[in-house]
């Protein structure tokens, strides 16, 4: 998300964490609907456990703001990233093969980069864009990935079409209605390019991992 009109949105979402009785690990939540909130905890080999409901012996209540920079957050791993691509994907409707083609354009992986513009995380989202999304810590990998697939999603419903839409997520939704299509800047134009091919492969990928054997 480089460049950076970003329509405000009224659908910004209040992030909650939960915290163990057990100082020994952290379970955070976040709601990804009105209805519906997921709860997950990173055991102590770092890998990320999700659940549909409160873990047992698990007390929520409604997270203070967030002062910590990008270096609070340990880098999870590309594998792990991609768990967070396939869960939010199915979340929101969005293919999983889409959400990683633009993580890996955006940032390559890395949850703690900042583009020249100010966009942050591992989907490069955008200050303003963050307030509109209820997004507090941009450098939490689940939380960014949350949003930007959110985000990705509104894109989707608003131009009906998979180029438009990543033109809207790189220049603006305003940007791309400005124009009637993807705009004329150059930078956009290799952007929509990088991630389509990116996800052809990560599709070819899925399709050879699902063939059933001879």
């Amino acid at each position: 998300m480089q460049s950076r009109n970003h329509g405000r949105s009224s659908l910004a979402r209040k992030t909650l964490a939960v915290f163990v009785v057990s100082a020994a690990l952290q379970v955070a939540a976040f709601t990804v609907s009105k209805a519906e909130t997921i709860y997950y905890w990173k055991d102590p080999s770092g890998i990320y456990h999700f659940y549909k409901s409160p873990p047992k012996g698990f007390v929520p209540r409604v997270k203070k703001e967030s002062t910590r920079r990008q270096s609070s957050y340990k880098s999870l791993s590309k594998r792990q990233i991609d768990r967070l691509a396939d869960l939010f994907g199915k979340r929101h409707k969005v293919d999983a093969s889409l959400v990683k083609a633009v993580i890996e354009v955006e940032s390559d992986y890395n949850p703690k980069v900042v583009s020249s513009a100010g966009a942050q995380g591992l989907m490069q989202i955008m200050p303003e864009t963050q307030k509109d999304l209820g997004l507090d810590n941009p450098f939490d990998p689940v939380e960014n990935v949350e949003a930007g697939v959110r985000y990705l999603r509104m894109m989707l419903d608003r131009f009906k079409d998979v180029r438009l839409a990543l033109a809207a997520y790189n220049a603006g939704p305003l940007t791309v209605e400005k124009y009637g299509g993807i705009p004329p800047f150059a930078e956009t134009r290799k952007y929509v390019t990088k991630v389509l091919k990116r996800y052809r492969y990560n599709r070819s990928k899925v399709r050879q991992n699902v063939q059933p054997s001879k």
